[in-house]
């Protein structure tokens, strides 16, 4: 969906100055962190986030330290422009944002010469890696999509696991991602969950979160999920637990959250309930095979719906991620810890993770632990 095309929430109609305000007023342990930055002077940071108001803060930290930034977008799709503005207008290099491929992106933020990068999704560090640049000091890496793309490339600098911190994965994955998409859904659709059955493919952490929330706005909960250990632990929550195969003939919502392409492939979109509503919730905007649906007709803002063979299927936000394309993303308060964690997670890194070997680390406890709420 398109800028232009894009309706805004009613959250993103409010005035940019008075949702910042209101932000400043939620996230104090951001601001607290933000407040001990150590000096940034010389640093050359490439920032890979989704451009919403929350993120802002935390560039706006990284730039009175000292540091210059560029960004660019996780998902062009949930980038807001407004956001984007302000940080222009505060020094920041915006141009990346022109870019529809992350691809492209990614290449000409190298080109940019970042020494330290802070991303979702890796894009950056992978393209360095691939160009062989070596200006890289040490990197942070917010999203397990990310670490996953790491493993597949040789990283010429240290770079710090972020996703695998308990704060991070437990309290963000767990609870902010599951909580926000069905709040969006529903304010977008007009439609809860209430005797609804849910197929939730992905048992890792937002994908646990997804269920657990599910179940608690009234649904009954199926999980879709390859790994044993994954698929033991969701049985013993009390979820139908099997295949993708096996269980979204009888889903009257599926929802991704694997960051794996083709998570529900077009072979299966066929045996899909009249009727079904699909959504992602995962990192990356292929989790569902949609190119298959074809055109889609638009129902309502956001909403499409498609002829696939003798049935009508509805797809949310187009098969992207659902919470910020559709809607305003994680609560302020939930993603307050987060963004701490971002940012102290790469003050640490400045002054400490160059010392490090190239390649993927743990985040040691000491590189977080101010962020604690």
């Amino acid at each position: 969906m398109s800028q232009a095309s894009q309706a805004p929430t009613a959250w993103q109609a409010v005035p940019l100055d008075e949702r910042i305000a209101w932000a400043r007023r939620n996230m104090v342990l951001t601001a607290r962190t933000a407040a001990a930055l150590p000096p940034m002077h010389g640093v050359r940071l490439a920032c890979t986030v989704h451009l919403d108001l929350k993120i802002l803060l935390a560039i706006e930290a990284f730039v009175r330290a000292g540091a210059q930034v560029a960004v660019v977008p996780a998902n062009p799709h949930t980038t807001q422009w407004d956001v984007v503005g302000w940080l222009h207008a505060e020094g920041v290099e915006t141009a990346f944002t022109r870019f529809a491929e992350e691809e492209r992106a990614a290449a000409a933020c190298v080109e940019w010469a970042p020494t330290h990068a802070l991303e979702m999704g890796a894009v950056v560090m992978t393209a360095a890696a691939r160009a062989g640049y070596t200006g890289l000091s040490a990197g942070v890496e917010v999203t397990r999509t990310g670490v996953d793309r790491l493993f597949r490339v040789e990283v010429r600098h240290p770079v710090f696991d972020l996703d695998a911190v308990p704060l991070k994965t437990v309290l963000h994955n767990r609870f902010a991602v599951g909580t926000s998409t069905w709040a969006t859904l529903t304010a977008r659709t007009n439609v809860t969950l209430h005797a609804k059955s849910v197929l939730v493919v992905g048992y890792g952490e937002v994908g646990a979160g997804l269920a657990r929330t599910a179940r608690a706005y009234g649904a009954q909960v199926l999980v879709a999920e390859p790994d044993p250990s994954r698929r033991a632990v969701a049985s013993y929550e009390g979820y139908r637990v099997g295949t993708v195969d096996e269980l979204i003939a009888d889903a009257d919502v599926v929802v991704t959250a694997t960051g794996r392409p083709g998570s529900v492939p077009a072979r299966l979109l066929g045996q899909a309930k009249d009727g079904c509503l699909l959504l992602n919730s995962g990192h990356t905007d292929d989790e569902i095979e949609v190119d298959a649906l074809g055109p889609g007709r638009p129902v309502i803002p956001h909403l499409t719906a498609h002829r696939y063979g003798d049935r009508e299927l509805f797809l949310f936000a187009g098969g992207r991620i659902a919470n910020l394309v559709a809607g305003d993303g994680d609560s302020l308060n939930v993603f307050d810890t987060t963004e701490a964690l971002m940012i102290a997670s790469l003050a640490w890194t400045i002054t400490e993770g160059s010392t490090y070997p190239p390649g993927l680390h743990p985040l040691p406890t000491t590189a977080w632990r101010s962020a604690t709420p």
